[in-house]
């Protein structure tokens, strides 16, 4: 049996849900996995060992420690900026452990970081990026290229396959952690202007947790929206089954997960057209709709096509079932990270 520290931050996210996947899926083939979260843990998943810190020198010097003690053959880390540190403990540790760093982001590497990003490359065996659009990035910080490999995120596509809720007004969703970067803002706005500018019977419910969350409270209750437009509490399945679209109105993406599990459930994709979702997740007018960043007349009008043309929301979710199926199944992840572990 060969012992893993599968490390990532302990706040919920796409990268935690992927890491924990792998990890419960890693724990069926025979490994030993310790699942480590940095600083807390924010979800109600039991058997987590946090390290905790009060800053980041703790947490370096307290892992060090801990994988010294523990032993391990593998360490699997996710996310920015715990790769780094993670990075450091192991070199403080200063033992001969295998890394895999799985980058889930086109991050915004400080020169600092993009520095201490490169000096640490020689801790790591494998970088696992989980869309093109990321490896490009993440090469670019100067690690070593030869060492990087796509592996697109997967979900379990069968537990999409959800029965609708009936509704009699057309429906616009989005789930995501409220903030600057998901930009709930601008779909609130295409929205408002859909029913002032337009006239249309439209309604959108947000789902999500965040620092921007008020802000958009705030602004909903102030230009009278609230009839149209709820912010709900709940998972994306429960969300999900009420939609009509499902919009993503991202600045940037590592890669659009949640695009994916709206395809598997039959639900036509919106999205703005950033690196992670052009032309990976999405391709405009076969399997989604692409619009402009920040730009909600442009994002308007894009959900009314799909409002007005039932024949390219059936082509679109037709053509997004077939493309989910054959590149983003759990099983195809599975096997494509257990063969980098037996490689390294």
């Amino acid at each position: 049996m060969k012992k893993i520290l599968s490390i990532v931050s302990g706040n919920p996210s796409g990268s935690l849900n992927i890491a924990i996947d792998i990890s419960n899926y890693l724990k069926t083939r025979g490994y030993e996995v310790i699942d480590i979260f940095r600083k807390y843990n924010n979800t109600d998943l039991k058997g987590i060992i946090v390290i905790k810190d009060k800053f980041t020198i703790d947490y370096i010097l307290s892992l060090g420690e801990f994988i010294r003690h523990s032993k391990p053959d593998l360490i699997i880390v996710h996310g920015y900026s715990t790769h780094i540190w993670t990075k450091l403990a192991l070199a403080y540790a200063k033992m001969p452990v295998k890394l895999i760093h799985v980058e889930h982001n086109t991050e915004k590497y400080t020169p600092f970081r993009r520095y201490l990003t490169r000096k640490l490359d020689k801790y790591t065996d494998k970088y696992i990026c989980v869309s093109k659009g990321v490896a490009n990035h993440l090469i670019k910080q100067g690690i070593d290229k030869s060492k990087v490999e796509v592996i697109y995120n997967g979900i379990d596509i069968q537990s999409f396959d959800l029965p609708k809720e009936k509704h009699d007004i057309f429906t616009v969703g989005m789930v995501a952690r409220f903030s600057k970067q998901k930009d709930q803002m601008t779909l609130i706005k295409a929205i408002e202007y859909l029913i002032k500018e337009k006239n249309e019977k439209i309604n959108l419910l947000l789902m999500g947790i965040g620092k921007t969350r008020k802000k958009c409270e705030e602004y909903i209750i102030k230009h009278n929206l609230n009839n149209n437009i709820k912010i709900i509490e709940g998972n994306i399945k429960e969300l999900i089954t009420k939609l009509d679209v499902f919009v993503l109105a991202t600045h940037y993406e590592g890669f659009g997960l949640v695009l994916c599990e709206a395809m598997a459930a039959k639900v036509p994709v919106i999205s703005t057209s950033v690196v992670g979702v052009k032309d990976e997740v999405i391709f405009n007018h076969k399997n989604g709709l692409l619009v402009n960043d920040s730009d909600k007349i442009d994002l308007a009008d894009k959900i009314l096509q799909i409002k007005n043309n039932q024949e390219l929301k059936n082509e679109l979710v037709k053509n997004a079932d077939i493309f989910v199926k054959k590149y983003f199944a759990l099983n195809i992840m599975y096997a494509k990270y257990e063969k980098v572990i037996e490689t390294i």
